[in-house]
């Protein structure tokens, strides 16, 4: 895989000694998985390994292609990268809550947030861009989801509509999308050198409406598919600077990464076996 020049000289710029070894993924084939509906009753095979943070999620054995099975588009699994999975894992959904995925697209997360609720309280789904909000609305009835709303609105309309509402957020933002290189090659011809800092401002832009939808004591979950400082750690910093009713709350992530004390991980394929992955967990004071 060729990768741009200038994402090269970035990453050995942020990882020095340990460049190499995260250049070496690039030769490897990244992990595919899927995770199982938790209204289907459908069970995996045995050679499908679990995926540690993910009660539900496998690892798919290399070679096989379950996007063409039947069950797939009878809604029995959703074929999902392992460290997407950790996301929704850490935001710590429980039934009768009321949680909103402001940046839903596809619907992977939201998904897996509809089988944490397990039919009890309400989903929210937004997706800001009609032709991805469609994709979401086939996804969600395709996993019988009973209980969520699909909008397609700006998150600065979502923030003005429902306000402090929501027990649980989460901002899967979008993101330059280094963490997807491996598999995506789509996203490295997209790719550029000012990528980063415009997603960081449109980032910024979306947890301040994100914080205006959370109640006290409700729980941020900030999380991107890229693995630079810029767009991650820079953007809950700066986030946190102007919000000091906010805090960064430890996580568990079973595995590879386990007690997540500070907050925020960032996951290597180097390291953790996955693709590159940002998660940040906020806590914001008050009750509800």
């Amino acid at each position: 895989m060729k990768l741009p020049e200038a994402f090269i000289r970035q990453m050995q710029g942020e990882l020095g000694a340990q460049a190499p070894a995260f250049f070496s993924t690039y030769e490897e084939e990244g992990m595919a998985g899927l995770r199982v509906s938790l209204r289907r009753g459908w069970t995996p095979p045995e050679d499908f390994a679990p995926v540690p943070w993910c009660p539900a999620g496998f690892y798919v054995p290399q070679g096989l292609r379950m996007g063409k099975e039947p069950l797939h588009a009878a809604g029995a699994y959703y074929l999902q990268e392992p460290s997407a999975m950790a996301p929704a894992a850490a935001l710590g959904v429980r039934p009768g809550m009321r949680v909103l995925d402001l940046c839903a697209a596809p619907g992977g997360k939201s998904t897996q947030i509809a089988d944490l609720l397990g039919g009890q309280g309400i989903l929210v789904a937004n997706e800001i861009h009609p032709a991805r909000a469609r994709i979401l609305l086939e996804n969600v009835e395709r996993m019988g989801v009973p209980n969520a709303v699909v909008c397609n609105e700006t998150p600065a309309r979502i923030a003005a509509r429902f306000g402090p509402w929501f027990d649980a957020v989460l901002v899967d933002a979008p993101c330059s999308g280094e963490g997807m290189f491996r598999r995506d090659p789509e996203a490295v011809a997209q790719w550029s050198a000012e990528a980063p800092a415009r997603c960081h401002e449109r980032q910024m832009e979306i947890l301040e409406d994100a914080a205006r939808c959370l109640r006290g004591g409700g729980t941020l979950v900030y999380s991107t598919c890229t693995i630079l400082e810029r767009e991650n750690r820079a953007v809950t910093d700066a986030f946190l600077a102007a919000h000091p009713e906010f805090r960064r709350e430890s996580f568990l992530l079973p595995g590879p990464a386990g007690e997540v004390s500070g907050g925020q991980i960032t996951l290597w394929p180097q390291v953790h076996g996955t693709d590159g992955f940002y998660i940040c967990k906020l806590r914001k004071d008050g009750e509800a």
